[in-house]
């Protein structure tokens, strides 16, 4: 069995004041790429994971990795013990801001659902993912939606096309913790901005709806890691490029171009100007890809 893991991109991100259980409210309309990690898995007497892939030396295959605790997880739900020998190829960056780790959990309660004969549809699993984190519910479908709450409240999306971008990743981890604790010491969450996301039925409204609307999370990346900063500006500044954002928490960043043709060369050039990025032309919206 194979499960495609799409990266996870928020186009925008509206965060809240902390809670009084420590969560910070989220609304974000969330899309996924057509780039991503892969799943095999295959029957074993046992739960055994194995990472290959650009980023799969950086990766553990310990007991606390998500992938295993997700089957784990679904094992309980269940009630089986059955085994399987699971083969990450990992292409995505690690703590890069693309859900990278909650898509791979989510792709493993697909595939593991699918080889033990569960059974058990979307909403179910969906309900698995949400105590696995925040980002792997909206992970289990890999479509377009609204995502609220910690991430467990999932909506349909207003329409919304297909887009094209380049995904640029500096090539340092950037951790989601310490982005939301310089946010709360900057004193500027709670303030979100430009409302629900309307609907948009050409790629030029979606880049107009979106310019009213923000990433929360810009300003405190940026000042975590100064390198963001540049990037954006930089992405910003690309003739080709509509419209520079920052990915969930970075320290991977978007430049949203016209058409497939304008991204894929800009991410040539990016390429050829920063050989040690990870650069991706990618399509984002609607389901990444088939399992």
């Amino acid at each position: 069995m194979r499960a495609f893991a799409p990266a996870k991109v928020n186009l925008t991100l509206a965060v809240g004041a902390k809670a009084a259980n420590g969560y910070h409210p989220l609304e974000s309309l969330v899309v996924f790429a057509d780039c991503g990690d892969v799943l095999d898995v295959a029957p074993a007497e046992r739960l055994q994971l194995q990472t290959d892939g650009p980023f799969g030396s950086t990766l553990r295959a310990q007991d606390d990795n998500l992938v295993l605790r997700a089957a784990r997880a679904l094992q309980r739900r269940v009630r089986t013990k059955a085994g399987a020998r699971i083969r990450l190829h990992k292409v995505l960056p690690i703590a890069a801001g693309l859900g990278g780790g909650s898509a791979d959990a989510a792709a493993a309660l697909r595939a593991l659902n699918r080889l033990w004969d569960c059974g058990l549809g979307s909403a179910a699993l969906e309900e698995i993912a949400a105590s696995l984190g925040a980002d792997v519910p909206v992970c289990v479908q890999s479509r377009t939606r609204l995502m609220r709450g910690r991430g467990e409240i999932l909506e349909e999306a207003p329409p919304w096309p297909v887009l094209h971008a380049v995904l640029v990743n500096p090539g340092f981890t950037l951790s989601t913790a310490s982005v939301f604790a310089r946010l709360d010491a900057m004193g500027v969450a709670g303030k979100p901005g430009g409302g629900r996301v309307p609907a948009a039925h050409t790629p030029e409204q979606a880049i107009a709806a979106l310019k009213e609307r923000h990433n929360d999370l810009t300003a405190a990346a940026c000042a975590e890691a100064p390198p963001v900063a540049a990037l954006l500006e930089s992405l910003q500044n690309q003739a080709l490029v509509r419209l520079a954002r920052l990915c969930g928490s970075g320290p991977t960043c978007m430049g949203i171009t016209r058409t497939a043709e304008d991204a894929a060369a800009l991410a040539q050039s990016l390429q050829r100007a920063h050989p040690s990025y990870w650069v991706h032309a990618v399509r984002l919206g609607g389901v990444a890809g088939p399992d």
